[in-house]
């Protein structure tokens, strides 16, 4: 690790900096970098221009312009990629990360009346926000989550088609407006208030972003409800499917045939539908995931975390 080194005097008040360390100059991290004659693939991450210059040097391969904390817009139109968090970095190089797919990355739609309170959470909480008037149909089979004012309608059409939506929350009552049997039927989790109480703004969005983190199907329309722990250490994958006998019996199989650890499981029923939490250790081969989503009567499949 290289780093800038300031100097401090009695008091504990910083007076300068040693002028001798490379970093401390233009292009410093260019001179750093290039005595080290490091092997391998290299890529740079930052928020600065002199993180770009490693690329324009020819010293790296790609630059990501990493906006968590700043976006700088000379330093995003020379990147080769931009990324909003370090999980996208990974995600995007298929490196080992402990979360499955960025939250960046998960479309949030936001569609008719819905209060800026409702809006904010969401975005606060990672996800690609769009705010539009209608449910446009460029945006139907990319969507991940669904925010819907009320007296909003979503055709059954678009509702078939919505292969990635994971969510929807609607503020106020829903009936009538969305299909709830094709959304169970899709594996999509269903969050209204029947009664359009005033903090469904805050309740409903919050509801949405607690299924999508940890699992969560409490207070939903169509899904059992289950409130989940939190299991530190492990990895949680999501098995939704249609309640037929057998289906415990197949998904464990599939574990004990990959000598997977399970740290601990849920099972939940409502009706026709079956939902599996399972949380297991970080050690198993990647094609345990692929044999859960194989399995029959399968709806949909996710590693959470």
């Amino acid at each position: 690790m290289y780093a800038n080194d300031f100097k401090f005097d009695e008091a504990g008040r910083m007076g300068g900096y040693d002028t001798a360390n490379p970093l401390s100059e233009e292009a410093g991290k260019v001179k750093l970098l290039k005595p080290l004659h490091l092997s391998g693939t290299l890529y740079g991450i930052g928020d600065g221009y002199s993180d770009f210059q490693l690329r324009e040097s020819g010293l790296i391969e790609r630059f990501y312009a990493f906006t968590e904390n700043i976006e700088r817009q000379n330093v995003l139109e020379k990147a080769d990629h931009v990324t909003p968090s370090f999980d996208e970095f990974l995600y995007v190089n298929n490196l080992p990360s402990a979360i499955s797919y960025p939250k960046n990355r998960i479309l949030c739609l936001i569609v008719g009346d819905v209060p800026a309170r409702a809006v904010q959470i969401l975005e606060k909480d990672g996800f690609s926000i769009r705010v539009k008037p209608s449910f446009e149909d460029k945006y139907v089979a990319d969507v991940g989550l669904l925010l819907l004012g009320k007296d909003v309608v979503i055709h059954d059409e678009q509702l078939r088609r919505a292969d990635k939506l994971k969510t929807i929350g609607y503020l106020g009552n829903s009936k009538g407006r969305i299909n709830k049997a094709i959304c169970t039927e899709k594996g999509i989790v269903l969050f209204d208030d029947k009664k359009d109480k005033k903090r469904n703004a805050e309740f409903i969005p919050r509801r949405m972003a607690a299924y999508i983190n940890n699992g969560d199907t409490h207070m939903s329309r169509n899904f059992p409800n289950l409130i989940l722990p939190k299991v530190e250490n492990t990895h949680r994958l999501l098995h939704i499917h249609r309640n037929v006998p057998g289906m415990m019996a197949q998904i464990n199989a599939v574990f004990a045939q990959n000598e997977i650890n399970i740290v601990s499981q849920f099972l939940m029923t409502k009706r026709d539908l079956g939902y599996v939490v399972t949380d297991i250790d970080v050690r198993y081969d990647r094609k345990l995931l692929n044999q859960l989503r194989k399995i029959d009567h399968t709806i949909k499949f996710r590693t959470l975390y």
